[in-house]
């Protein structure tokens, strides 16, 4: 009878030392995380860019043209300002992205503002006023004055030759000019110089620059300087 009650003794201790191990993890912190104990919803995330952006402003001038207005009443040479005019302006907004190591990653145009330019308007004179001078060389009827810088040039300078632009002898006599300022074959005087033909043209003759043509530039005894000319 003993024996039995011993048994079932033994199997209650045994019974409560299995609960126990089994419930051991639960008290040494190790168990696995319930689904209640997972982060709530709310709860906030954070990150960290690696780009930064910045806007940039870039301007550009849109420069203003000049403008001619042929006035029949004015002698011919004589020119008035009647408006300055104004230049205009472009100006570009950039929105630039960079990377973490400050190198321009991508640019995006966000807007354009344009402010147009203004004409600068000046009144030409085209009254022919024929007048006389008294040269070396006799008298002369011109019809407009001009003062140009006057350099001189043969046959043999870079890039020339024995013609010239309008299909001349280059030589004493002629002169190459701008088109734009003397017309090409215009008669013209010259002093110091004599009577010449606006006969060619030349890159560098721009403006109220003129090339005055010798058979031997190096002989010719001409020296670059201003000179007052006139147009026949």
């Amino acid at each position: 009878m003993m024996e039995k009650y011993l048994g079932i003794l033994l199997i209650i201790v045994l019974t409560i030392f299995a609960k126990s191990v089994w419930r051991a993890p639960a008290v040494l912190g190790e168990s696995t995380p319930s689904l209640q104990e997972t982060l709530p919803v709310n709860q906030p995330v954070h990150t960290e860019s690696s780009f930064t952006e910045k806007l940039q402003e870039e301007t550009e001038v849109l420069p203003k043209k000049t403008v001619y207005e042929d006035d029949p009443e004015t002698e011919a040479g004589e020119e008035k300002v009647l408006e300055e005019g104004t230049d205009g302006k472009k100006t570009k907004i950039y929105k630039i992205t960079y990377s973490k190591d400050g190198e321009e990653y991508d640019r995006d145009l966000v807007s354009v503002e344009t402010t147009p330019a203004k004409d600068k308007k000046i009144s030409r004179g085209t009254k022919i006023v024929w007048r006389t001078l008294d040269t070396p060389d006799g008298s002369i009827q011109y019809w407009k004055k001009m003062r140009v810088y006057a350099t001189h040039y043969d046959s043999h300078c870079p890039g020339c030759d024995e013609w010239t632009a309008i299909g001349m002898r280059q030589g004493k006599g002629v002169i190459a000019v701008d088109p734009k300022v003397i017309k090409l074959r215009s008669k013209v005087y010259i002093p110091d110089y004599g009577m010449a033909v606006a006969g060619d043209t030349g890159g560098a003759i721009k403006g109220n620059i003129i090339d005055l043509g010798f058979e031997d530039a190096k002989t010719a005894g001409w020296s670059a300087h201003f000179v007052d000319i006139y147009l026949l």
